[in-house]
């Protein structure tokens, strides 16, 4: 029988570099351990330090690694994680400055208005680790989820009263408050391009303001000095404003705020200009009649009045469709539309539409006064029985392909002819 082979245990010498490595790895893991240490939540800000810096000297000085949960999250559990004799060093020293803090640390409960809570905490939690590093206190907050207002702080009873003067300090660092102002008046505060509100801001930088669309209430915040400040000027350009400025509403029917806007707003900026107000005609889309006027008070009444008498008129409005054969259309309008602008001189209030040309359309539309609509129909009734009357048609046969000779170049000899040929009508 042949003698066994010998069994051969590498060591991490007696292996090239990358094995080693990982034998040297696995050698490692088996002597790390994960401890879990329950401490009273309350308490582990005292372990953490202020900007956790006790806790990162602790793991410096021991070896282990110490995670504490963050104050958002409802655990007693801090777990330590390294050699057996480092977690070990670590869990007596969380103990030690457990056993101190709880023998002399004692607790005072206050009230603090919920909306002040957030300065007090500062940006990601900030004022909170300020107070701890100034005065070695712990400040209990309230969850944001919770109703509660009552604020916790714990530590040394000699360091109470210096830490309650902070909370209070950071409480009123920032204040909120609300000006009310009726919410039409909200972009005459505002001014031209935010100028009143750009002024008011530049002077006081640290100032937040906020205007809450369709509510009367402006909120302001910031430092308790600067808002005072701003409230101020606020309040005295609402005073100002409400001396000299006035608003009206009135119902128009919806189906008249095309006209009262005019074609390209030409009724509606000559009202704007002539009054100096501001009005407001609803979309259509919104399906609301209520228009709105702001401004001068003697204005927003002309200008109310004026657009009352409007919505009067076109209530009173009546549209007529006349139906006259186009080729009476250019005798019934007359060279240079002189013939026209006497039948408009004699019905000034009716609009009279005659149809484009190339619309090939008989239809002549008649708008204003119901009676005067109907006056002008049966003055241009009349006027089109003459020509009937008076007219005669003959027709020409030419062949289509000399249809562009007549014409000409855009039309040049055709309309020539027809010129030449008033009052009668050329149709081709």
């Amino acid at each position: 029988r042949s003698p066994s082979p010998a069994l051969t245990i590498p060591t991490p010498t007696s292996v090239s570099p990358a094995p080693r490595k990982a034998l040297r790895k696995l050698f490692c893991v088996s002597f790390v351990i994960q401890s879990y240490y329950d401490l009273t939540k309350a308490f582990h800000p005292f372990i953490a330090g202020a900007y956790n810096r006790l806790v990162q000297e602790l793991s410096q000085e021991t070896g282990a690694r110490i995670s504490i949960p963050p104050p958002s999250i409802p655990k007693d559990e801090i777990v330590i994680t390294g050699e057996k004799e480092a977690v070990a060093m670590a869990i007596a020293c969380i103990r030690a400055i457990y056993e101190e803090k709880k023998r002399k640390t004692t607790t005072i409960s206050v009230e603090v208005k919920k909306s002040q809570h957030k300065y007090i905490v500062g940006p990601k939690g900030n004022t909170l680790q300020e107070i701890l590093e100034n005065t070695g206190v712990s400040v209990e907050m309230p969850p944001l989820d919770s109703a509660s207002e009552t604020i916790i702080l714990r530590g040394e009873p000699d360091k109470l009263g210096p830490a309650l003067t902070q909370v209070y300090a950071k409480a009123k660092s920032v204040i909120v408050v609300e000006v009310i102002a009726p919410a039409w008046l909200h972009r005459f505060i505002i001014g031209k391009k935010g100028q009143n509100i750009s002024r008011i801001t530049q002077q006081l930088p640290k100032v937040h303001i906020e205007f809450t669309d369709g509510e009367e209430r402006i909120s302001l915040e910031g430092p308790t000095e600067e808002v005072e400040q701003a409230q101020a000027q606020i309040q005295e350009i609402i005073k100002d404003l409400m001396a000299r400025m006035d608003y009206a509403e009135i119902n128009i029917d919806q189906r008249f705020h095309r006209h009262l806007i005019g074609k390209n707003g030409a009724n509606i900026n000559r009202i704007k200009e002539q009054y100096k107000v501001s009005v407001r005609i609803p979309q259509d889309s919104e399906r609301c009649g209520l228009v709105r006027i702001e401004g001068d008070p003697q204005g927003v009444q002309l200008a109310r009045k004026e657009l009352m008498d409007m919505a009067q008129r076109m209530e009173n409005e009546r549209t007529k469709d006349l139906i006259i054969e186009q080729r009476f259309h250019r005798t019934i309008i007359g060279q240079k539309g002189e013939k026209i602008k006497e039948v408009r001189d004699k019905f000034p209030e009716v609009i009279i539409i005659f149809p484009d040309q190339q619309q090939k359309s008989d239809i002549v539309q008649l708008r204003g006064p119901k009676n005067e609509v109907e006056k002008c129909a049966k003055f241009l009734q009349k006027l089109l029985a003459e020509l009937v009357e008076s007219s005669f048609s003959i027709s020409v046969p030419i062949h289509k392909q000399f249809h562009k000779n007549i014409i000409g170049k855009g039309g040049a000899n055709i309309k020539k002819v027809r010129t030449q040929s008033l009052p009668f009508y050329l149709d081709l």
